[in-house]
């Protein structure tokens, strides 16, 4: 094989390599410099659906993920008044049923999942999988107030 017909041959692996290392994490950051709010939200995320069966025994899980990891900062039922919320940035009243619109499961599941530097809100993926994340979804939805 010809030096030119190997390069021909890799050339598009070399520049998939390029884009990947440097171009990709670039276009990240700009993203999440242009998003306003911080959070990293696929646009498919409105649309995804919760694959956690609603059930009562999810709704205690998701109760005691929600208990052990969100309750300091959105508080026991969900106002934003856990005694670890930033008093200048207050977390969102999850009882506010006008943001069930704002936030369909998959765009809270990625909140959860992702988190956001300002104003805090931290990133569960490392703690929680991907079934928990989702039951907790489950269980803030009940926390809505008519």
């Amino acid at each position: 094989m010809t030096f030119a017909a190997l390069a021909r041959r890799t050339l598009p692996f070399v520049a998939a390599l390029v884009v990947l290392t440097l171009v990709w994490p670039r276009l990240a950051d700009a993203q999440a410099r242009t998003n306003p709010d911080g959070w990293q939200i696929p646009a498919s995320a409105a649309a995804e659906a919760n694959p956690v069966a609603l059930t009562e025994a999810a709704l205690a899980r998701g109760k005691s993920i929600y208990q052990g990891k969100c309750q300091r900062c959105h508080g026991p039922g969900g106002k934003g008044d856990g005694p670890e919320a930033d008093p200048e940035h207050k977390p969102d009243d999850l009882t506010d049923p006008a943001r069930a619109a704002r936030n369909p499961d998959g765009v809270m599941f990625y909140k959860v999942w992702n988190g956001r530097k300002k104003p805090k809100m931290p990133a569960y993926s490392l703690e929680l999988s991907r079934e928990e994340a989702w039951t907790v979804v489950h269980y803030v939805k009940t926390l809505r107030k008519p």
